[in-house]
């Protein structure tokens, strides 16, 4: 009998008790109560099960949890078996913890057992928190682990019960949810175990240009870098990410079926020569169409020269035509052939690569992606506050 058929036939049997007077209104209230758990635990189950991407999953777990315990806030531990800690990332904000006694957190996952405390603040181990569990004001606490072939996967804490206090049936139901989390933990970890591999052998596969080209290889592996930070800057979707990530590295493939001449030529190309390197994007999806479920990353390798106002090559797209993927790879990868030494001319300094970028915002590159871009260079040591003012100074002086 499915999850759901259970809760069906909970609730004809309340129904026919609540019409022959079989129960009191206290234990109907209390059944109502536990019947709208189960079903917080279906919702959870069916959010966490639909997806790979552990930010989402950790997101809406997080809130699922909340509503089902009636707490105030949830966090969600995964184990780290190299380190024997526990850790919690949510965006910039990472915390570690040994699984040991010292912490709440870390006594749950070195026990394996579920532990509830009823008074946090008068326990000793409060001094050992983190700022972010001082932050919540932490009353009481309930901690299940979450377990899988008797291998810890993590710990999932709830934080300060609405009312009174956690008890009996509140750990009832974490461990219910504390199940169904080791399963979607787990289900990520394989799938990130078989996109980790797949990444290798697509960079294996662009190293085979590294081989016949030095500069290409390393060329590669830079725009891969540059475009990551980019998109951190933008609101991708987790496939979008993992898209652009193969894009990336797989961007310049193409450029093994340019002949050898002109690919590792000393010096500027000539008109003849620069016509068939533009082909490379086209010869880079040839190599790799036949690969359906690789469709956005061969779109956004085969565009990736392509500009909004339609100068690009091989197709001359325009505006919205061309994937947002490609759109990022192309700035990125603008951005490290002009920050290069070439043996026929030597790179410019990041800063004016950086004006360069910015100056052709709308026309050869995409302004949300350029946007995108100035907002991660000035995270990073190439960018020089000074430079950058006196670069503007010029601009407003010669405009």
């Amino acid at each position: 009998m499915s999850t759901k058929t259970k809760v069906t036939k909970i609730n004809e049997l309340m129904n026919r008790m609540k019409t022959e007077g079989q129960t009191s209104v206290f234990d109907l209230a209390s059944l109502e109560s536990q019947i709208k758990r189960f079903e917080r635990v279906i919702e959870l189950t069916h959010v966490i099960s639909h997806s790979v991407d552990y930010k989402k999953i950790q997101r809406e777990a997080a809130l699922k949890i909340s509503e089902l315990m009636e707490c105030e806030a949830t966090l969600i531990y995964q184990y780290d078996h190299a380190t024997n800690e526990i850790f919690y990332k949510n965006g910039t904000v990472e915390i570690r913890l040994p699984a040991n006694d010292s912490n709440f957190a870390g006594a749950c996952a070195f026990h394996k057992t579920n532990i509830l405390v009823k008074e946090a603040y008068k326990d000793a181990r409060m001094k050992k928190e983190p700022s972010l569990h001082m932050k919540l004001q932490m009353k009481n606490l309930l901690l299940s682990p979450m377990m899988i072939s008797g291998e810890l996967a993590g710990v999932i804490v709830a934080v300060n019960k609405k009312e009174d206090a956690f008890h009996k049936d509140d750990v009832y139901f974490l461990q219910a949810v504390a199940s169904q989390m080791t399963i979607a933990i787990d289900n990520v970890r394989l799938f990130e175990a078989q996109e980790r591999q797949f990444l290798q052998v697509c960079e294996s596969l662009a190293d085979a240009i590294g081989i016949k080209d030095k500069y290409t290889g390393g060329h590669t592996k830079r725009v891969a870098v540059f475009s990551e930070m980019i998109a951190a800057e933008m609101d991708l979707t987790f496939q979008e990410l993992h898209d652009l990530k193969l894009a990336a590295v797989l961007h310049d493939i193409g450029k093994i079926g340019i002949q050898d001449s002109i690919l590792k030529k000393a010096a500027p190309l000539t008109q003849d020569e620069f016509e068939v390197m533009k082909d490379h994007p086209r010869l880079g999806f040839e190599i790799l169409k036949h690969l359906e479920s690789l469709k956005n990353v061969t779109d956004g390798m085969r565009y990736h020269h392509e500009r909004p106002d339609g100068k690009g090559y091989p197709f001359g797209l325009k505006g919205s035509e061309i994937p947002t993927i490609a759109m990022i790879i192309s700035v990125a990868d603008t951005f490290d052939a002009m920050i290069s030494t070439r043996p026929y001319r030597k790179g410019l300094p990041p800063m004016v690569a950086y004006e360069e970028i910015l100056k052709n915002s709308g026309t050869q590159f995409d302004s949300l992606v350029v946007d995108a871009f100035s907002r991660a260079f000035k995270k990073t040591r190439m960018y020089k506050a000074e430079e950058d003012k006196i670069s503007s100074d010029i601009y407003k002086k010669v405009g």
